[in-house]
């Protein structure tokens, strides 16, 4: 059995797994997936009520990463100011070890895709977390902003 399955509770102890189809004639698959995959080594390291922020957190690296390199440095201070707000250092060590761990992950595996993440929502379906993206294409080599 190949592809990706989806393991989905139907009552009790019994289990169903279906096939997880992407948008049909698009290459790179549905964004959300590919979101899902790209945050995984977060993912796997926090409890439920953690799940939103760490996909949040994978979503704005994600976004960074398709920055010019010069803005990149930029956007992740100003990352990192808002998110360790009220949190303890081992928490802003954590977060600044994640935030460049993601943004190489982007660029290293999933460097081709040039989807930039535009809104989001993470529903929960009581069994699972299901993520919805709107994203939109960046080209790569952005335009200079006229003065």
């Amino acid at each position: 059995m190949g592809g990706l399955r989806k393991l989905r509770r139907k009552g009790g102890d019994r289990y169903s797994v279906e096939p997880l189809h992407g948008a049909s004639g698009f290459e790179a698959g549905k964004l959300s997936a590919v979101i899902l995959d790209f945050a995984r080594p977060l993912t796997e390291s926090v409890e439920d009520d953690q799940f939103e922020t760490a996909i949040t957190l994978a979503i704005l690296c994600w976004n960074i990463a398709l920055l010019p390199e010069d803005d990149q440095g930029r956007e992740i201070g100003l990352l990192r100011t808002r998110m360790a707000k009220d949190k303890p250092a081992w928490w802003v060590r954590d977060l600044e070890g994640w935030t460049r761990r993601l943004v190489d992950r982007k660029k290293k595996l999933f460097g081709h895709d040039r989807r930039m993440v535009m809104n989001y929502t993470i529903t929960d379906e009581g069994d699972d977390f299901h993520l919805h993206v709107v994203s939109t294409h960046v080209p790569d080599s952005p335009t200079a902003n006229p003065r």
